[in-house]
């Protein structure tokens, strides 16, 4: 019996891990060209973590989440523009 942690296949040798990095990726592509490359790695940790936030969020308490996206985006044109981005995402990140 090992005592090794590392499992056998790391997470990110995962399809579904693998898709959702490069959604991730295509979804921030305009502000990683607009900033220096040594700030990537920060900048998608950071998207990472609200994307998940978001995601809590909108499963435990879809009413908040409908309420804070019209807070965030007041106007719905861009609420429009954030949902067809968000279904580009999805199709991406589960295809």
């Amino acid at each position: 019996m090992t005592t090794d942690p590392t499992p056998t296949i790391s997470r990110i040798d995962e399809p579904s891990w693998r898709r959702y990095g490069t959604a991730l990726l295509h979804s921030m592509a305009e502000v990683r060209a607009e900033t220096a490359e040594d700030v990537h790695p920060l900048l998608m940790e950071t998207a990472d973590y609200w994307l998940s936030m978001g995601l809590a969020i909108g499963t435990a308490h879809p009413d908040a989440a409908h309420r804070l996206l019209r807070l965030i985006e007041a106007e719905e044109p861009e609420r429009a523009e954030l949902g067809t981005d968000a279904e580009q995402f999805i199709a991406e990140a589960l295809a």
